[in-house]
């Protein structure tokens, strides 16, 4: 089964290691969907609210800026 890792990138990078089996990249993309709305429930609305753009990218590297990227989830909040 394919390795994904899941970046969370928001000003500074918190990279997974260790990655997480799927059987192919629709059912990665179902579960980052899920673990984005489950880390935003999760942030305060002043983490949000700094017009930063926030990445949770996908790829097959243990590192967010190297291997092959699948595909990533950019959100931007401003007031």
């Amino acid at each position: 089964m394919p390795q994904f890792h899941f970046h969370i990138v928001d000003g500074t990078a918190l990279a997974n290691t260790d990655g997480i089996e799927f059987p192919n990249t629709a059912a990665a993309k179902s579960e980052a969907v899920r673990f984005a709305g489950a880390l935003l429930r999760d942030y305060t609305s002043s983490d949000l609210l700094r017009g930063e753009p926030w990445q949770l990218i996908v790829n097959d590297s243990p590192t967010p800026n190297t291997g092959r990227t699948y595909f990533k989830l950019t959100l931007t909040a401003t007031e």
